[in-house]
């Protein structure tokens, strides 16, 4: 069984002109994709049938605000923001599948606020940065739709700063490990 898993790791790694180059893609082909709902959208730009450029910003926020009467009483608020930039390589694999890597470059925000009137109010603002790899693949539905799961692994530097609830300032720096998997949506125009 471990034998099976390697043969096909390296079958999805290994370089494109290693293996039939007969991808249904052209070069200067673009296509749009969306993970995670629409948290991740990313722009796709074809350099040939098998090698792309790819632009991917995901977003995510929440705003909570709890009332005492007709009054605020407690606010809580955070932001995320991370963008990908990177090369992906796609391979046929079977009859409408393929797959892909990527290697890149990404960068991101993330900032936290809280107003309490019993504690008072901090925030936090972290920047951060680093190399990110991707491995997965795309069942194509049609020649311009194409359904597929991700596996992403990213290391990150960043940078933190704040002020707590009793106004001290805070800095500091973080690394950080990060590895998850993310269901698409690909159209191809």
């Amino acid at each position: 069984m471990q034998s099976r898993a390697l043969v096909v790791s390296l079958f999805l790694v290994l370089p494109g002109s290693l293996v039939a180059q007969d991808t249904p893609f052209r070069a200067g082909q673009w296509a749009a994709q969306f993970a995670g709902g629409f948290s991740s959208i990313g722009v796709i730009k074809f350099k040939s049938p098998t090698r792309a450029l790819v632009l991917d910003v995901s977003v995510s926020g929440d705003h909570r605000e709890e009332f005492a009467g007709d009054t605020v009483d407690t606010i809580n608020s955070h932001a995320f923001i991370r963008v990908q930039l990177g090369r992906r390589v796609y391979r046929p694999v079977a009859e409408k599948i393929v797959a892909q890597h990527t290697l890149g470059f990404l960068v991101a925000f993330d900032h936290d606020a809280s107003t309490n009137p019993f504690l008072g109010s901090t925030h936090s603002t972290q920047w951060g940065g680093g190399p990110f790899a991707e491995v997965g693949a795309v069942y194509l539905l049609t020649p311009h739709l194409g359904i597929g799961a991700t596996g992403t692994a990213s290391i990150t530097y960043g940078r933190t700063s704040g002020k707590s609830f009793t106004g001290t300032k805070t800095s500091g720096w973080a690394s950080t490990a990060d590895a998850h998997i993310a269901f698409s949506a690909t159209i191809f125009f």
